[in-house]
């Protein structure tokens, strides 16, 4: 796995919704925390924790 250049502790909700954050970032997220990010048209529309069963 790649590191990033920012920490995932690092990363703010205002990036997301602006659009500043990679997609290995998002990767790293998911990975260590488990929410998936839902986007339509390039922009962030919902932040979901995935439900594991």
């Amino acid at each position: 796995m790649m590191i990033s250049a920012r920490k995932v502790k690092e990363i703010t909700l205002a990036n997301l919704k602006n659009g500043e954050v990679t997609l290995m970032e998002l990767n790293e997220i998911y990975e260590k925390l488990g929410f998936v990010f839902v986007v339509n048209q390039g922009k962030l529309t919902r932040i979901k924790k995935e439900i594991k069963h």
